[in-house]
This record gives structure tokens, sequence and C-alpha cells, in this order.
């Protein structure tokens, strides 16, 4: 079954306003001017509160990126309004997967199918709301009363998506590179420096092809390969054997260091260590990017 992703919201959030939102001194009125539920996961309080926070079945909120998703349903918020203070009403475009099957299961749209609908969400206290969300346009049921899920929680379920993103920013982009000089645009052409791939898991560089076997994040702009990788045929002036991954520290035979989005450093291990300045490489253009994409769809479409 189809499963709304909610980790992606989380890794955005607010993690560090765990404080009160509203001072105790404050009059009633004043406590709710401009009140706003936190961004973050909600689950229903009571003895399983613990084990629903981490399940994301009840809602995950994220006004800052005007969205909020439960189980197997997700919205984008086209508008907000106050009906009154303390509260607020969400109007929204939602994939709901039950609902689309239950309102016309033989429509051959029903996976791409989008619904209107509101939610109101009233405050109770500063970590718990009241929340009630239409259905196919109409209020069906009674409000529903949701916590705020503990900070420990919210930082668990946010950390594998910022991991991912730490991981995409380190990553190079995928592509040709060349290193720089006289020749490099005919380097480019002939993709025959260094062509990344970590959507497909391969890396061509000195010679060597490599598929992907880890990859670890160092540093923000830096990331650590293990690569099963066929040494070069020819020796060549570029070509350079990269030793077997079992026989390197931490089973890691590439690094890249991203400098930009167009340059990186790449290095090799072929003695036992990742030693000297590395090769500075540069992202070629487009047109070489474009010609090397059809290249390995031709590729892909001749092995399937």
């Amino acid at each position: 079954m189809k499963r709304f992703t909610t980790l992606s919201m989380l890794a955005t959030l607010l993690l560090s306003s765990a404080g009160l939102s509203a001072d105790a001194q404050e009059t009633p009125k004043a406590a709710f001017d401009g009140w706003r539920p936190r961004d973050g996961a909600y689950a229903s309080p009571g003895k399983d509160f613990q084990a629903e926070c981490y399940e994301l079945n009840d809602m995950t909120l994220d006004l800052r990126s005007k969205s909020v998703h439960g189980y197997e349903w997700g919205c984008h918020v086209r508008k907000i309004t106050t009906p009154s203070p303390g509260s607020m009403k969400l109007d929204m475009i939602c994939d709901d997967y039950n609902l689309a099957q239950n309102v016309n299961p033989r429509g051959s749209d029903w996976e791409t199918r989008r619904f209107k609908e509101f939610m109101f969400i009233k405050r109770i206290d500063d970590a718990t709301v009241s929340v009630q969300k239409s259905l196919n346009g109409k209020l069906k049921g009674p409000p529903l009363r949701v916590a705020y899920c503990p900070l420990e929680a919210q930082q668990a379920l946010a950390e594998p998506e910022l991991r991912a993103k730490a991981e995409a920013n380190a990553h190079p982009r995928d592509g040709v590179y060349a290193a720089a000089g006289a020749d490099f645009e005919q380097r480019c052409s002939k993709t025959d420096d260094t062509a990344v791939s970590f959507s497909g898991k391969s890396i061509t560089t000195a010679s060597n092809i490599c598929k992907i076997e880890k990859t670890r994040v160092q540093l923000p702009d830096t990331v650590r390969i293990g690569a099963t990788c066929t040494p070069p045929a020819a020796a060549g002036p570029e070509a350079v054997s990269v030793q077997h991954m079992d026989l390197t520290p931490d089973r890691e035979n590439l690094m890249f260091k991203k400098i930009d989005d167009k340059t990186v450093i790449l290095w090799i291990i072929n003695n036992g260590h990742f030693t000297g300045d590395g090769r500075k490489l540069s992202y070629c253009s487009d047109q070489v990017q474009r010609a090397f994409a059809g290249q390995v769809r031709t590729s892909k479409q001749t092995k399937n």
C-alpha cells in the first residue's frame, strides 16, 4: 500500500523550540494572538503515545512548507485563516489513498486524484491541539486530540532525512568531469576522464570502471567511497589502478571533496592511503552532459 513519507518534512522542523510559547504573565487574549501550532509530529496522548509518535500515523505538521500529512494522506496547504484567537483553518489540496479508492475504485485516475479539504486546529495547551479534518470536503467525525511528540522523537524522526541531505550536499553532481587545461573541451567530449553517477552507483575514472558499494560523508563537503573497480586494460598516461577496497582502511578507496557545484577534487587509493593533493576536476558543459546521458540510456536499453 502507498504510504506518504513525512520524514522530509521533519528535517525542516524548529527542533530547538522546546520552550513554552506563551508567557504566564500574558493575558489570555495576548497569549493567543498570532498563535501557530509547532511544526512536527503529533500523536494521540495515552499509554501508546510514545510508540504512536514513531509510527507517524496521526499528524505531521509543517506550516512553513505549507504541508500536513497523516497515515496514507498528505495535503498542500493553500490558505490559512484564523476564525478566532487560538485556532486556525487550513484550506488544502490532498492526496488520500483510501478515499480515492472508496470514491471511485474503478476510475482510471484514482491514483492521481486530488481532493479539496479543510482542517480546523484549535489550541488546548502548549503541547496539545484539537484537530478536525474534512473527508471529501465534509466533516464526518469528532475532533481528534493530539499532542506534540517529545523532542527526542522529533529528532530521531528527522535524522534519516537530515543525514540524506548531508550526503546529497557532499556528493558531487552526477555527470562527466575532466581536468582543467588547454584540452579540457576535448577531454570532456571523449568522456574518458571521469564520469560520476551516484544515482546509478558507478564511477569511471583513470580508466577504472567502479561499482559503488558504500559511501560515507566524512565532512560536509567530502564523501569517501568504497567501490569494486575493474583495473585499466591498458596503461595510458592517466591510468591508475584503484586498490581493492578490501585492502584499504575502512574499505574505502575513492574520495571526493566538493569545492563548488562545478569543481571537485578526487583522490584514488593505490598505495594504501589517500595521499597528495588529489586531482582537481571540473564539470563539463551541458552539451556533453546531455550526450553522456543519452549514451547511458542507450546502454541500459541494450542491456534490457
